[in-house]
């Protein structure tokens, strides 16, 4: 099977209110079950989710003073996966222990490199500041989605079918769909851009503030290698120059989507809207909480029924049309990606 993996990257594991203190988190990332816990002084602990002994999960277990705990005979493992107490015996068998993986906590996140250690390097983690900077406030969840990342990726840089999959929160008018859009590569990252001037708000900008006549909308959108998008999104009042920088007429807001492959065929979609205005406005954050999450919900359910047919029919040609040049890149770029990692090109 051709890989569909980059290994030797940096994955969100979960958000940071996710992983609890006395609690281990059992998650499964690139097909391995890891298990994640919080070590005495509160740092984030990912190791592989068995025992050496008996393969019995270890998320099964239970976080002690400065170990995890197997749930079924009581080995204790510290952070480094080593197995450092046996019950009943005073002698740890030697090469006892499990894998343990790299982690960071960064950006109201945790983390994670599957790949080869020594290659880990924390200044690699994308650079999602808004989400723990204390002049922004975010609001995101976590979505498991029933098919492949690249789908979802594929989906977030193609625009043209927020006039049809999205008609009930973020689409505007249907003559946006005919608007250029602006693709550009740049070495391991994409942007797309499309400006559409005097058109009407849509749904949910409306929710947001009201616009009582035409406005000109932006959706600036970047993807990062392997899995990771953000989108610079909003709308202003028509000619009151948000392309030239000014958008104080209108509101803006950055869209994220840490992407994390579970399986082949299933996804950890973690998202999350961050805005730098009305900070503590609790009305505002539901609104882009809910709204937020049934915008993303309406692409899984598509990307769902994709992931399902695409199972059936499976390696069948398919056709591309011009919309499709920011997701090529995405799949020869992510491919070129894979294939130097496999040959020891990169890290």
């Amino acid at each position: 099977m051709t890989a569909t993996f980059v290994r030797n990257a940096w994955y969100a594991a979960c958000w940071s209110n996710d992983l609890k203190a006395d609690e281990p988190l059992a998650k499964t990332i690139l097909s391995e079950p890891v298990v994640l816990w919080r070590a005495a002084d509160g740092s984030p602990v990912a190791l592989e989710d068995r025992c050496c002994h008996r393969h019995l999960p270890l998320s099964m277990g239970k976080v002690t003073d400065a170990t995890l705990q197997c749930g079924y005979h009581g080995l204790e493992f510290d952070s480094a996966g080593d197995c450092v107490s046996v019950p009943g015996q005073s002698r740890v068998p030697p090469g006892a222990g499990v894998r343990s993986y790299p982690v960071h906590e960064m950006h109201a996140m945790i983390w994670i490199w599957c790949g080869d250690a020594g290659l880990a390097d924390e200044k690699d983690i994308p650079n999602l500041f808004w989400l723990d900077d204390p002049g922004w406030t975010s609001t995101g969840g976590h979505i498991h989605m029933k098919a492949d990342y690249r789908l979802l990726v594929d989906n977030l840089l193609d625009l043209t079918h927020v006039s049809y999959i999205h008609k009930n929160t973020i689409a505007g008018d249907p003559k946006e769909a005919l608007v250029p859009v602006k693709t550009t590569r740049e070495g391991e990252s994409i942007r797309v851009e499309r400006w559409m001037l005097g058109f009407t708000a849509p749904p949910m900008y409306n929710d947001a503030r009201t616009f009582d006549g035409p406005v000109d909308r932006w959706q600036l959108i970047k993807w990062e290698a392997p899995s990771t998008v953000t989108l610079d999104i909003g709308c202003a009042d028509a000619d009151t120059g948000a392309p030239e920088g000014d958008r104080s007429q209108g509101i803006s807001m950055w869209s994220n989507h840490i992407i994390t492959p579970e399986t082949e065929k299933t996804t950890h979609y973690h998202w999350a809207f961050a805005r730098n205005y009305k900070l503590d406005d609790a009305e505002v954050s539901d609104l882009l909480a809910k709204g937020g999450l049934q915008t993303f919900m309406e692409d899984v359910v598509v990307l769902e029924r994709q992931q399902e047919s695409l199972d059936t029919v499976g390696d069948r040609e398919v056709v591309d049309i011009n919309i499709d040049n920011a997701p090529l890149q995405f799949r020869k770029t992510l491919s070129d990606r894979i294939a130097a990692e496999q040959e020891g090109i990169v890290g």
